[in-house]
């Protein structure tokens, strides 16, 4: 099975479901966001990516309104502002803010590894990781060094998880490319799974790390087969495993079983 023949059978596997048009699928292949032009919004970006972290969004997001809640909190999401008033172990007290200002909906629980602290954490460690850059042109300058670099690409997402706790590499690379870098792909548990069960990343691999690793070169190798982004091949087989066509009311429900026995079966894999 060619990477050209996987694209292709993913794509019409999606279109043979009901109320799935091509139109529709396009729509889905087209970022959400503009590209971010201030460090402010690359900041906000930064707080809306660590707070989808499993199920947080629901708990940070969903008990104060949206992540955009916190503007006044931080300053107009400035980084330098918070850096100055807030020192990096002050996650306690920028969630004792939060609570002060906007009552988060829904029990808080405290404990270092919970939702709420990790998150608080989170959005100081990207304050103090963006506040390096004078502006926007500052960051992506650095950014595209890596991002321009096949070799070098996966570097780039690996060291913005190692400067801000609780975003990890997937996470990582999902902020990236939602803030305009196309060719990242988000190395999540549908594509993994994917991947592993067609042999195209390692399925005895430990290392979770080593699997995000496999799983972007994966969608690299796809997306230059086939002449796309690794955006559109990440959305592609996103939707398969989630089902969730999210810019509309549809939803197939998770198909990343179904899609995996079919493609077996029609390339005797």
């Amino acid at each position: 099975m060619t990477n050209k023949e996987l694209y292709n059978f993913a794509y019409y596997f999606l279109l043979d479901k009901e109320g799935i048009t091509e139109n529709l699928l396009q729509k889905h292949f087209q970022p959400e966001y503009n590209r971010p032009e201030n460090i402010n919004a690359i900041f906000q970006r930064l707080c809306e990516t660590a707070q989808n972290k499993q199920m947080s969004t629901k708990v940070i997001g969903g008990s104060i309104g949206g992540v955009k809640k916190l503007e006044n909190i931080l300053f107009g999401f400035n980084p330098k502002h918070v850096t100055d008033n807030f020192k990096k172990n002050d996650s306690e007290k920028l969630l004792n803010n939060i609570i002060s200002e906007l009552n988060p909906k829904g029990q808080i629980r405290r404990t270092p590894r919970s939702i709420w602290p990790q998150f608080c954490q989170s959005v100081i460690d990207s304050a103090y990781f963006l506040n390096e850059f004078k502006n926007a042109e500052a960051f992506y300058n650095w950014a595209n060094f890596f991002a321009n670099d096949e070799k070098a690409k996966p570097a780039l997402p690996m060291l913005i998880s190692i400067e801000i706790s609780g975003i990890g590499f997937p996470l990582a690379c999902d902020f990236l490319k939602e803030i305009g870098f196309l060719n990242y792909g988000k190395p999540d548990i549908h594509l993994k799974e994917i991947f592993k069960q067609l042999d195209l990343i390692d399925p005895n691999e430990k290392s979770i790390l080593k699997q995000d690793y496999q799983t972007l070169k994966v969608i690299d190798k796809i997306a230059i087969d086939n002449n796309v982004s690794a955006f559109v091949v990440d959305k592609i087989f996103w939707l398969i495993g989630s089902g969730n066509f999210y810019l509309t009311n549809i939803n197939i429900g998770r198909n990343r079983s179904l899609f995996i026995k079919e493609i077996k079966n029609q390339f005797k894999i």
